[in-house]
């Protein structure tokens, strides 16, 4: 099936209708109709979720972040059952975040192929995401920073949460006694994990994930300094199109496979 500009712009996108089926509906993925003054996404890309899910143990995933203004590759692990409710209340464990600019400028420092952040998120609900006080980053000063062959890991247990990267810490929790609601502390709000153990929620079943997502409004690329301008504004209303618009600027950072997630090999091992 083609699309071409004129889809962009006036077509419909119906996954189910054009390979008979649909993996994952979120956020009308199965279906999508350009609208007004915004487009169909413009940009195709992939993700991979495991069916294996651990609780406790070793994952470890060899792969090549790709490089190119606004790509936005991610290794993660997201519960298998949300056993105690949505996101993000029953967690989500972020080995490897980066952007595929050559630099940014945003929040103070570097946060381009340079830069890759680990992150826990948690809390009792989205506007109560705790993340802040479970992140961390590593630099790598090298022209094309992560854009190479390293090994992403997560070490689980009850106790603690350590992610690595070719064995180096990143970022390492000590799963508090007194447990995750009073490690944010939260107040006035339902503690969502009372019924659980002190490490809860990361005491669930985890699947993990592979992918590279492009742009976005979710804050991830704030409005800051990069080596590409940043077309769109996270408030646009048509920031797609605001996005591919500008193509000009970000497409020729794009270079044949060095955009795309390569990877070698994941271990999953239950402890």
């Amino acid at each position: 099936h083609s699309f071409n500009e004129g889809t962009l712009y006036n077509g419909n996108m119906d996954v189910r209708g054009i390979w008979h089926t649909c993996t994952n509906g979120v956020n009308n993925g199965c279906r999508k109709s350009a609208y007004g003054q915004e487009i169909l996404p413009p940009i195709m890309s992939g993700k991979v979720t495991t069916h294996a899910a651990i609780t406790y143990g070793r994952v470890n995933v060899r792969a090549r972040v790709p490089k190119g203004a606004f790509l936005w590759p991610a290794i993660w692990l997201l519960p298998r059952d949300n056993h105690y409710g949505n996101w993000p209340r029953s967690g989500e464990i972020d080995l490897m975040e980066t952007k595929g600019n050559a630099w940014t400028s945003e929040w103070g420092g570097d946060h381009g192929i340079r830069s890759i952040g680990s992150t826990l998120h948690w809390g009792p609900d989205a506007g109560h995401n705790c993340f802040q006080k479970t992140h961390g980053e590593k630099y790598l000063n090298q022209p094309d920073g992560w854009h190479g062959w390293h090994t992403y890991s997560l070490d689980w247990t009850r106790n603690h949460l350590s992610i690595l990267v070719d064995n180096q810490e990143i970022y390492r929790l000590t799963t508090p006694g007194n447990g995750m609601y009073n490690y944010c502390p939260y107040h006035n709000i339902e503690d969502p994990w009372r019924n659980g153990p002190h490490n809860a929620p990361f005491d669930q079943p985890f699947h993990l994930l592979l992918n590279v997502a492009v742009g976005g409004t979710s804050g991830f690329f704030a409005e800051g300094q990069y080596d590409v301008p940043k077309s769109w504004r996270n408030d646009s209303p048509h920031p797609m199109r605001d996005f591919w618009e500008h193509r000009g600027e970000w497409l020729k950072t794009w270079h044949g496979d060095d955009v795309a997630m390569l990877i070698d090999y994941v271990e999953m091992i239950q402890y």
